[in-house]
């Protein structure tokens, strides 16, 4: 545990990045839209001198800043509990760079959550529905995993490349990657996951953004598309 101390404040970045993160993340999104539905909130702001694409836009950037401040509040804390702890923590020069890596690896499913709110518009239905393709991507990617493992055949397990959880609940490990001592095991939340290789990041990251452009595009043609009810019953 030595070498493991003066770095300690990546714990608590890398523990909620393979799972709680996008649960929470999906779960924020779920709410954005759907609440206003069910409190009867949309009907107002959509009548007020604003437009379909500023009121999709406030909402969503909405939901990212609060997913914003939730993150950098228990990145801070990683940091000062060490602190206090151990003493004064090392490598400190790529903090700022997970901690934009977590709020960047949110992006799918806080997406998927906003275009299931959208889609559904009842915040507890969206949620269960976003939770379990979350989950269902989780347990895809694990078969995947196993079963290429277990044949020898890479060409197998890169179809998990394909799987929005691939690089979702990787990049803070990644980003953390050089700086945790040599034997430490890196977190997911399956036994396969770890850092991406240098040369798949940029597969990762266009992964990211197509699901994520994907999701919200859903949700935007279905605002634009459909009337908006008075409140949902």
């Amino acid at each position: 545990m030595r070498p493991f101390i003066p770095i300690a404040w990546t714990v608590g970045l890398l523990a909620p990045a393979g799972l709680l993160l996008h649960i929470l993340a999906l779960t924020v999104g779920s709410a954005s839209f759907s609440e206003e539905y069910e409190m009867g909130t949309a009907d107002y702001w959509l009548t007020r001198p604003i437009s379909m694409a500023e009121y999709f836009i406030g909402k969503t950037l909405g939901s990212l800043t609060f997913i914003t401040i939730i993150i950098g509040f228990y990145s801070v804390l990683s940091l000062l509990l060490p602190w206090y702890i151990y003493g004064p923590q090392t490598r400190l020069d790529i903090f700022a760079l997970a901690v934009l890596v977590s709020i960047a690896s949110t992006g799918p499913f806080l997406s998927l959550g906003i275009s299931m709110g959208e889609l559904l518009r009842r915040s507890m239905l969206a949620t269960i529905t976003s939770a379990s393709a979350f989950f269902a991507s989780v347990i895809i990617e694990t078969y995947i995993t196993f079963v290429g493992l277990i044949n020898n055949d890479p060409t197998i397990i890169e179809l998990t490349r394909y799987l929005p959880t691939w690089p979702a609940t990787r990049l803070v490990s990644t980003a953390l990657a050089d700086v945790l001592p040599t034997g430490i095991p890196v977190p997911g939340p399956t036994p396969f996951t770890g850092a991406i290789p240098g040369q798949e990041i940029w597969a990762a990251l266009a992964n990211l953004a197509i699901y994520t452009a994907l999701f919200l595009t859903i949700a935007l043609v279905r605002l634009t598309r459909t009337d908006v009810t008075r409140r949902a019953t």
